[in-house]
């Protein structure tokens, strides 16, 4: 008889966490089921279909950077790297099943042999008691056995990762933050909710209908998510978040916030890696901006994220868009997980001519002094971008 786990959960969303206690059950069990619980009592942030999309989002992330984990900077345990060759090997020894019944009947009707509980250090010994006693007499009932398997959270940094604290930092704005507790793709499926009530205020406030905001809004999602890694809308969501952030620190001011945001959300919409993408980019935005001024305002600072005009071409608010753009080369947490999901994005080439083309870019960056227009973000950023670049260059002239 195959020796089954069946992890249950709402997964609202997926964290690290999570995918930690998923790692070290494809250590104990043949197969282990992922079942997304729907609780039609109590109001989920993000459908059942939603979460399904971020789990396999989450796994999809976990072999990419388990490849180019030294690019990362992550270090896998011994019982991380067992699971991933498993997953590499046989992605099906991983199911996710939906259930709206008892987690108890789920795992019979799925052949599980046990029920797998996550617990971390702080605050979830006495619950999951609960839960196992409960589970037992339920399955007394049924005249059924299933084993019951605790399983700690395995590193100390994701004891008080929760999915509620995700949650609670998106409502905040916070995505930066959030970014630590979830995979890239997780992330990026989160900021379509998070950016939605904000793009569509937005748009309305220049005379779009709600429908037809919220029409710009799907078509948006779209562009940023069609084989998209780090050019997503988690990428539109770092920029606002920083924007706002300077501003609270009172480290900078952006003259035209109307534009500004809209330049924000729109300056990557189109990106292949041509240099007329940012035209392209500015042409999707006009279509549904009928202020003439607002929407030359907003195509002028979206120019400025091509990164060529020379200084003096600048306005302050060029300048602030193009920090905004390059502030996660100063991010000494994600900027692994940049590198690599640029990487990622570019799969389309060979890893000689991917390396060739990045040692160009990196350098050409490197030549830049400053890096940063603006005297704020070379304060915060210049230093560790440096850092970050030279240790990416190295990387791949060691490839």
């Amino acid at each position: 008889m195959a020796n089954i786990g069946f992890y249950a959960g709402s997964f609202s969303p997926v964290t690290r966490g999570h995918l930690g206690i998923v790692c070290e059950a494809l250590n104990d069990y043949q197969k282990v089921i992922v079942g997304v619980g729907i609780n039609d009592s109590k109001q989920q942030l993000y459908s059942l279909d939603e979460r399904c999309e971020m789990i396999n989002a989450a796994l999809d992330d976990l072999l990419f950077e388990y490849e180019y984990r030294d690019l990362v900077g992550y270090r896998f345990s011994r019982s991380e790297e067992k699971a991933v060759c498993r997953l590499r090997e046989n992605r099906g020894c991983v199911e996710i099943v939906g259930y709206r019944d008892l987690t108890v009947d789920c795992a019979l009707r799925s052949g599980a042999t046990a029920l797998i509980r996550g617990e971390r250090i702080v605050g979830d010994h006495d619950g999951e008691m609960q839960a196992s006693i409960l589970n037992k007499q339920i399955l007394e009932v049924r005249k059924a056995r299933l084993s019951m398997a605790t399983i700690p959270v395995p590193k100390e940094d994701m004891t008080y990762v929760s999915s509620s604290n995700v949650r609670g930092l998106c409502r905040l704005g916070e995505y930066i933050a959030a970014q630590r507790y979830v995979m890239p793709g997780v992330h990026a499926l989160l900021m379509r909710h998070c950016l939605s009530e904000r793009f569509v205020a937005l748009m309305q406030a220049n005379a779009l209908s709600a429908a037809a905001a919220a029409e710009a809004y799907d078509e948006l999602v779209r562009a940023y998510s069609c084989g998209r890694r780090h050019h997503t809308l988690s990428h539109v969501a770092y920029m606002l978040n920083y924007w706002q952030i300077m501003e609270n620190l009172g480290r900078l001011k952006v003259q035209n916030p109307a534009a500004m945001e809209l330049a924000l959300f729109y300056h990557d919409a189109v990106n292949t890696g041509d240099d007329t993408d940012e035209a392209a980019s500015c042409r999707m935005m006009r279509r549904h901006v009928f202020d003439r001024e607002l929407s030359e305002n907003a195509a002028n600072l979206i120019g400025a994220t091509a990164h060529r005009q020379c200084q003096n071409d600048m306005t302050p608010d060029m300048n602030i868009i193009s920090d905004l753009d390059l502030a996660i080369l100063g991010d000494t947490f994600n900027y692994g997980i940049y590198a690599a999901n640029i990487r990622r994005e570019y799969l389309r080439f060979d890893e000689k001519t991917y390396r060739n083309g990045r040692i160009e870019f990196l350098r050409g960056l490197l030549k830049r002094k400053p890096l940063y227009k603006t005297a704020a973000f070379r304060e915060m950023f210049e230093r560790d971008a440096r850092t970050n670049l030279r240790a990416e260059l190295a990387y791949w002239q060691s490839r």
